[in-house]
């Protein structure tokens, strides 16, 4: 038999819960913890919470991001980068000093570098193969 996995698991109690309230709810959460009792995999609980948790957000159309950044950014750019993926942007942040200036953004499905440590990869790799990056006269 093909064990489910902690998706799956965390898809089936989204679908369980989503309209249940009060007691339902209750009743709900311990046959899935029952469930789960069962099938042995009581100790996979924290990786299919947070699979509940990232596909709950899929499915109310929340965007997660994680920020890059060289320096801590202000409240009004976090704000401007949120309002760029929607309403429903949450938005973590992390510095790192060795991107020396620009962003990274991350989301579930892409990657977005604008920072000045992958410019300048990006330059010297061109220089390193002989490919001209400036042109005179333009």
């Amino acid at each position: 038999m093909k064990k489910n996995s902690t998706k799956q698991y965390a898809i089936a109690l989204w679908q369980a819960t989503r309209k249940a309230k009060g007691k339902d709810l209750e009743t709900v959460l311990a046959n899935f913890s029952a469930l789960l009792a069962r099938e042995r995999v009581l100790k996979k609980t924290e990786a299919i919470i947070a699979e509940f948790i990232r596909y709950a957000k899929e499915q109310d159309g929340v965007e997660d991001l994680e920020i890059i950044s060289a320096r801590p950014l202000n409240n009004k750019i976090i704000g401007a980068i949120k309002e760029i993926f929607g309403q429903k942007a949450e938005a973590t942040e992390r510095t790192d000093a060795s991107l020396i200036g620009g962003v990274i953004i991350r989301t579930r499905d892409r990657i977005l570098d604008a920072s000045i440590k992958t410019q300048l990869n990006k330059l010297c790799r061109r220089m390193m193969v002989g490919t001209p990056t400036l042109r005179r006269g333009n």
